[in-house]
């Protein structure tokens, strides 16, 4: 796992691969994350993960405009979409 902790892009990788192991049911996995990113921010420290949080966002991002692309949508109206049914699910 050691360039995962050198590569913010690697580790957000990292969490999006166990989001897909929890996508398929509900259990501890949401523990493997915290864990995961506790022993980033021990290793590398608290701005480490800022960069996580920010090469996430590009990802999401990059997801959300080729689905915009191959749907004919904007990424502005999935993004709109996506803000809109996480505010309803809190």
């Amino acid at each position: 796992m050691g360039l995962i902790y050198d590569s913010p892009a690697l580790a957000a990788l990292t969490l999006t691969r166990l989001a897909a192991e929890e996508s398929e049911g509900p259990g501890a996995l949401e523990g493997r994350m915290r864990g995961y990113l506790g022993d980033l921010e021990q290793r590398n420290g608290a701005e480490y993960l800022e960069l996580v949080a920010i090469a996430l966002a590009r990802a999401h991002f990059n997801a959300v405009d080729d689905l915009a692309r191959a749907t004919g949508a904007t990424a502005e109206a999935l993004l709109d979409a996506a803000e809109v049914e996480a505010l309803e699910s809190t």
